[in-house]
Order: structure tokens, then C-alpha cells, then sequence
């Protein structure tokens, strides 16, 4: 099943310079899947930061693309390069949280490629759906989790220093 008949919400980061009639070329599949595809224009692609990507995850993206420009081909030299070790970073802390780091995935495109911003989505809303959907998306309109885990101290008798522990009114504590 591909990600676009398995209803997963994609989000895809790109650099402008790829191109340059990408405002109307993305509006196009805008409305035709509304709010599960959203597209950000970056200047350039060494502008994405690692907390950037994982916002997208947690606003409730399923997959998390950055489309950057051939290698030695970027308009501010290194964009490319930076673009790629901030999504190894930022894979690499949901990693250690539980999460496939081939959530957030790069995507270089080659010298002369004259794909546009909606093929290229296309191309990647056709690939097999490797994920279902994502375990960490927020619930609710004020973006709290609608799985509240409970804590219990580590040593009983001990005072209960917690960073994020929220005691409601029956005395339990929850971890927010």
C-alpha cells in the first residue's frame, strides 16, 4: 500500500532553489489532500533546524521529507551539507526515544533534474508505506498527549522530585 492510500500525513521541508514555480506547483496538491501533505519552503536547506524536524513529528507527521540541492551545488555553498548532519541529529534523538529514525528521511536531487515540488511529492507519496502511523502524534486541541503515563517513585518512603509530574485532585501523579 502506498503512503498516499494509507492516509499517512506527510510533511516535506525543500529548498526554494529547486524550483522556481514551486508556490503554484505545491498549492496543487495542497488541495487535493488537504491537510495531509504540508510543504515548507526553505531559503535553502541548510536553514532546517534539527528542532524544525522534530516539531513536524510531533504536530503529527507520519514522515518527514528534506529535499536538498545536489551536493556542490547549493547557492550558500555548504547549505546541503549542514541540511544533511542536522536530520542525522535529529534522527538520532528519535532514535533514543523509541522512534524509526528512516521517519525523517533526505532526499538529494541530481544535477539537471527538472522535477518539480509536486512530482516530486508524487514520486514520494507513491512509495510503499514502510510506517504506519506515527506513536508519538499529540491528541487533543492544546497539543497534550491522551496517554498520560503514571509514575510511581523509585524508592518508596523517599521524597517524590519529578520533573513534569502533575498531581490532580485524587493525589495521583502523572506524567505530562
Amino acid at each position: 500500500m502506498d503512503q498516499k492510500s494509507a492516509g499517512l500525513n506527510i510533511t516535506i521541508f525543500f529548498c526554494q532553489q529547486l524550483d522556481a514555480n514551486q508556490d503554484a506547483n505545491r498549492r496543487v496538491l495542497e488541495r487535493e489532500l488537504g491537510s495531509r501533505i504540508k510543504f515548507f519552503p526553505l531559503p535553502c536547506s541548510g536553514r532546517i533546524e534539527p528542532l524544525h524536524l522534530l516539531r513536524a513529528l510531533e504536530t503529527g507527521a507520519d514522515r518527514v521529507y528534506l529535499i536538498i540541492c545536489p551536493e556542490g551545488a547549493c547557492r550558500y555553498r555548504e547549505g546541503n551539507l549542514r541540511a544533511r548532519k542536522r536530520l542525522a541529529f535529529a534522527q538520532g534523538l528519535i532514535e533514543e526515544i523509541g522512534l524509526e529514525p528512516q521517519r525523517l528521511e533526505l532526499i538529494q536531487t541530481t544535477q539537471g533534474d527538472q522535477l518539480t515540488i509536486d512530482q516530486r511529492a508524487h514520486d514520494l507519496l507513491a512509495r510503499k508505506a514502510a510506517f504506519g502511523p506515527n506513536p508519538a502524534k499529540l491528541q487533543g486541541s492544546r497539543g497534550q498527549a491522551n496517554n498520560a503515563r503514571t509514575l510511581e517513585p523509585m524508592n518508596p518512603g523517599t521524597p517524590d522530585v519529578y520533573q513534569g509530574v502533575h498531581y490532580d485532585y485524587s493525589g495521583k501523579k502523572t506524567f505530562i
